[in-house]
């Protein structure tokens, strides 16, 4: 098996310097030493470092599409992908790859680590292997692997700091689960019922923002978020998706912004369940003023595919309907 490892940068690849830690120039060279000293490891390995590491706080959606691209370019030589990539954002560019390369019909695994490799007591070769072994039982799709969970990628939330457990998904069940062996949600891993597609739109950092509720919140805390330069917007709506209906410039506010085609997509700040659109009053004003059901997606699901969408090109009402068929 042909496995392309994918080093973007992130803390699995970083070593102490003066200035805390760095990346490490030589990480691609003791990666391949490890998995080549691995006697039940019989394949053939690729680690390609990027020649501009990404550190992860500081992704954008130019490197989602980068890494997009740069699976595309050696699609036809591999049977696998693994992208090592920072914590931070690592869910953002799961997501994001789950839809520039959709129904993927070859295993693309992201993952990474919370200790960098070098150290004796790490978690960078476990979600390595993991990664891997993944590759093996050749799982269609994208996911994000950490600490023995296969998540599939637009449903990965970054939930814990410092845990080896860093990730969830929160309103699915793990794809898979690695132990002594691996155990499926579903029987075995299945190939997508759809054809894979390839999309990979321009996409326009800052096109997307983020809309706080808090207790209080007024319209002068959008003002600037909601300027003429964003084309989409995440809310993030208090339980089953409410918000403010007693400020009317609030809601005016809202308004104003989808009538000129802004797409606000409404997601719960909760840690799992659904936007039931219209439940309560303070959640039927959001639906008045234009505003998206989210329906069940992570923020940085919701996040991404707004960018994913805009991307394309899609109207408001395309982006509407996009959301209604919440993949």
């Amino acid at each position: 098996m042909k496995i392309y490892i994918a080093y973007t940068g992130g803390t699995i690849g970083m070593t102490p310097s003066e200035h805390g830690l760095a990346p490490d120039a030589q990480f691609s060279d003791q990666l391949k030493q490890r998995l080549d000293a691995a006697d039940d490891l019989n394949h053939d390995f690729v680690i390609k470092r990027y020649e501009t590491l990404i550190d992860s706080s500081n992704a954008t959606p130019q490197d989602w599409m980068i890494i997009a691209q740069d699976i595309e370019k050696q699609w036809q030589d591999f049977d696998g992908f693994i992208v090592l990539h920072g914590t931070d954002t690592m869910a953002y560019t799961a997501a994001a790859l789950s839809h520039m390369l959709e129904a993927s019909t070859k295993p693309i695994i992201v993952t990474g680590s919370q200790v960098p490799l070098y150290k004796v007591r790490s978690d960078a070769m476990n979600n390595v292997l993991g990664a891997i072994t993944a590759c093996e039982h050749q799982c269609p799709g994208v996911f994000l692997y950490f600490a023995d969970r296969l998540i599939e990628g637009d449903r990965a939330h970054k939930a814990h700091t410092s845990d080896w457990r860093a990730f969830s998904s929160p309103n699915l069940a793990d794809y898979g689960r690695l132990g002594i062996d691996w155990q499926w949600r579903d029987s075995s891993p299945a190939k997508s019922e759809y054809a894979m597609r390839i999309r990979i739109p321009h996409m326009e950092a800052g096109a997307v923002t983020i809309l706080p509720v808090f207790p209080g919140v007024q319209a002068e805390h959008w003002q600037g978020l909601l300027n003429k330069n964003v084309k989409g917007a995440v809310l993030l709506s208090y339980g089953a998706g409410n918000a403010p209906d007693k400020d009317q410039a609030l809601l005016a506010m809202l308004k104003e912004a989808t009538d000129r085609g802004v797409a606000i997509v409404n997601v719960s700040q909760c840690g799992a369940g659904s936007v039931v659109a219209g439940a309560y009053a303070a959640g039927s004003a959001l639906v008045q003023a234009g505003v998206i059901s989210g329906q069940d997606l992570t923020y940085e699901a919701a996040f991404v595919k707004l960018h994913f969408l805009i991307g394309l090109g899609l109207s408001y009402d395309e982006i509407r309907n996009a959301f209604n068929i919440n993949k």
